[in-house]
């Protein structure tokens, strides 16, 4: 029991960074977040992913190669029309229940459930596009 709330906690972003920082001495981690937060996954297991689809250390990456990663997870994700130029701090209250990965300029966020998984979470930042994030059968 104590193993599933550890897993669960290990998601939120602030120990995300706090890993990513301390035991990988990473930075510019935001899509390695984004990808352990829809794909259930701690946030090594995320950068190893990332990794061998083309991320760089202490770079960010390209929104084909998180897409990519998230599909080899097994899952789908489908573009949500309608979002661009909306704020980052309505999206939670507009999404509602799901998992979303939401763009804004050179930055990634997950949204699950409404919730931000994110540093800018309540932030004025500009929605570029929004992709539903879903387990495929």
């Amino acid at each position: 029991m104590a193993n599933i709330l550890r897993r669960v906690i290990m998601r939120k972003y602030e120990d995300l960074a706090l890993v990513a920082k301390k035991y990988y001495k990473d930075s510019n981690f935001c899509s390695v977040v984004a990808v352990a937060t829809v794909c259930n996954m701690s946030f090594g297991k995320a950068r190893i992913k990332m990794e061998k689809a083309g991320r760089p250390h202490r770079k960010g990456a390209l929104s084909d190669t998180f897409h990519n990663v998230i599909k080899n997870r097994g899952f789908d994700i489908e573009f949500v029309p309608g979002y661009w130029g909306h704020q980052v701090k309505t999206m939670g209250k507009k999404l509602g229940k799901g998992t979303y990965l939401v763009e804004i300029r050179n930055h990634v966020i997950a949204f699950v459930d409404g919730v931000c998984n994110d540093w800018s979470d309540g932030r004025c930042f500009k929605v570029i596009c929004v992709h539903k994030v879903t387990k495929t059968n």
